[in-house]
C-alpha cells in the first residue's frame, strides 16, 4: 500500500529505561531525568520509496511526570506510540500504523534523533530535530482563537447548533485542569472540528525551516514510465503547485506523446494544491473547460440561498490560473468561482484512463470528475474517498495553522462530491495491479 499522509499519533507513551519490561512509575529517577531532557518541538522527517512524510511531535510531562508524544503537526494516517524505550544514546519506539506494525530504532545526539524505521510493508529512514519554538500562550486562549476562527470561516454555519455548542464549553473547561498539556489542547481542537462532519478541517504546527530535516532527499510527486505492451503511465503521488512538478508533467506528456494510449495513476493520492491538477487538465483537453464550481458563505449569502444550487450563474466568476493563493483570493472577493483549464499545453490526443480508489481524494476527485462527465478519459478502480472541498490555511497563535473548508464544491455537471465520492465507469476489486490490469487491457480495445 501506499502512505499519503502522516501516521497521526495521539497516544500517551510509556517512557522507560533500558529495561524495555519496566513501566514509567517503576523507572528510576535518573532515567527520567535524562529522558526528561528531549521534552520540547521537534520536527520529524520520514522518507521512504512510497512517501515523504513531515511533522512536528511535541514531547512533553503530564500531570503524573510521565512523558508523552503528540503529533502537533497535521497526521492522517493512524500510527500510534505505545512505548518508548531508552538504552543510553540509542532508543526504540514502537507501536501501531494503517500499514501494520510500528518500529522506529535510531540514535539521539544532542538535538537530533535518526535512524530507521517500518510500519508493515513499508519501510525507510527518519530524522527529528528539536524545534527552537515552544508554546507562550495560555492553552484556553490558543483553543478559543482556533475555534472563533473556524466557526466564522467554514463555509456553512449550519454544524454550530446547541449540541456542538455545549461541546465546545466542556471541552474548553477540561482544558482548564492541572497538568494539561499542549498535546490535549490539539487534540481539543482537532475533536471539535471533526464534530462538523466536513472534511478539508485541521489544526496543525508546520515544519520549520529546520535545515537537517528539509535537507533529506525527496520523491518527486510526478513519476512516469512507458509499459512494455506500449501504453505510457504516469503515477501523480500528490497535486503540488510547485512549477518544478509542472514541468515534470510537461516532460511526461513530452516523452509519452505517441504511446498507445495513457494511465493517470491518481490511487492513494489524497489531494493538495491547484497548480499540478489544472497543468494535467492543459494536456488532456483540447479547449477551455469548466473544471468545476466552488462557493463560499459569502457567496452563499450574497444569493440568499443556503446551497449552491440557488447561486444563479451570473454570479460566478472563471479562474485559470496555477496558484491555489490567487484561486482563494478570487473565492474571497467574488465568492462564488468556476475553474477553468485545458488547451494551454500539448495535447495528448489518445485513449485516457484514469485510476482511482478510496484513498483518492480532493484534487484528485475534481479531476476524476471532470474526466468523467467530459468523457474524456474512463475510469477505473473503486469510488473515491468523498473528500472534496476547498480549504484555505490561516495562521494562529504560537505558529499554529488552522485549515478551514471555505468554499463548497460542485462537479461541472453540478453533482456533490463531498461524502460521496466519484464512482469509476469500471469498478475493480484488488490491489494496484488488478487495477491497473484492468486500464491497460480496456486500452488496447479502444485504440482499436
Amino acid at each position: 500500500m501506499r502512505l499519503h499522509g502522516f501516521f497521526g499519533i495521539f497516544a500517551s507513551v510509556a517512557l522507560v529505561g533500558s529495561n524495555p519490561t519496566q513501566t514509567a512509575a517503576q523507572t528510576p529517577q535518573s532515567t527520567m531525568a535524562i529522558d526528561a531532557k528531549m521534552t520540547g518541538r521537534w520536527d520529524i522527517s520520514f522518507r521512504s520509496p512510497e512517501a515523504n512524510v513531515d511533522t512536528v511531535w511535541v514531547i512533553e510531562l503530564g500531570a503524573d511526570d510521565t512523558l508523552s508524544i503528540g503529533t502537533l503537526g497535521q497526521n492522517s494516517a493512524g500510527l500510534a506510540v505505545r512505548t518508548a524505550a531508552f538504552s543510553g544514546d540509542s532508543l526504540t519506539l514502537s507501536g501501531t500504523s494503517a500499514a501494520g506494525p510500528l518500529v522506529m530504532v535510531g540514535t539521539r545526539s544532542g538535538d537530533r534523533l535518526v535512524g530507521e524505521f517500518t510500519a508493515g510493508p513499508i519501510s525507510g529512514t527518519f530524522l527529528a530535530a528539536r524545534r527552537k519554538d515552544n508554546r507562550t500562550r495560555d492553552l484556553t486562549a490558543l483553543f478559543d482563537d482556533a475555534i472563533d476562527t473556524f466557526t466564522f470561516t467554514l463555509f456553512t454555519p449550519v454544524p454550530f447548533d446547541a449540541a456542538w455548542q455545549a461541546r465546545r464549553a466542556e471541552m474548553r473547561a477540561q482544558l482548564q485542569n492541572p497538568g494539561t498539556t499542549e498535546r490535549d489542547m490539539v487534540r481539543a481542537v482537532r475533536t471539535l472540528i471533526a464534530a462538523a462532519r466536513l472534511s478539508h478541517n485541521d489544526f496543525y504546527l508546520p515544519v520549520s525551516a529546520n535545515e537537517p530535516v528539509q535537507a533529506m532527499k525527496t520523491v518527486p510527486a510526478v513519476t512516469w514510465q512507458r509499459l512494455e505492451t506500449g501504453e505510457g503511465y504516469i503515477r501523480i503521488s500528490h497535486f503540488v503547485d510547485a512549477s518544478a512538478e509542472r514541468d515534470r508533467l510537461d516532460e511526461a506528456f513530452a516523452e509519452l506523446k505517441n504511446a498507445n494510449g495513457l494511465i493517470i495513476d491518481l490511487m492513494d493520492n489524497s489531494g493538495g494544491d491547484l497548480g499540478l491538477a489544472m497543468r494535467l487538465g492543459d494536456h488532456l483537453l483540447l479547449e477551455r473547460t469548466n473544471g468545476g464550481l466552488f462557493a463560499t458563505r459569502k457567496g452563499l449569502a450574497a444569493a440568499g440561498v443556503t446551497s449552491m444550487e440557488g447561486i444563479p450563474k451570473t454570479a460566478f466568476t472563471t479562474f485559470d490560473g496555477y496558484d491555489t493563493a490567487e484561486f482563494q483570493d478570487a473565492l474571497s472577493r467574488s465568492g462564488a468561482v468556476t475553474l477553468v483549464t485545458g488547451g494551454r499545453a500539448p495535447h495528448f490526443a489518445g485513449p485516457v484512463a484514469l485510476l482511482i480508489n478510496g484513498s483518492s481524494g480532493s484534487s484528485s476527485e475534481a479531476v476524476a470528475a471532470m474526466m468523467k462527465e467530459t468523457g474524456r478519459a474512463r475510469l477505473f478502480g473503486t469510488r473515491s474517498a468523498g473528500k472534496m472541498l476547498s480549504s484555505r490555511t490561516i495562521a494562529q497563535q504560537d505558529g499554529y495553522i488552522l485549515r478551514v473548508a471555505f468554499a463548497d464544491y460542485r462537479t461541472p455537471k453540478g453533482t456533490v462530491a463531498e461524502k460521496i465520492g466519484v464512482t469509476p465507469d469500471q469498478t475493480v476489486i484488488g490491489d494496484g495491479a488488478d487495477v491497473l490490469a484492468a486500464a491497460i487491457k480496456w486500452l488496447s480495445k479502444a485504440r482499436s
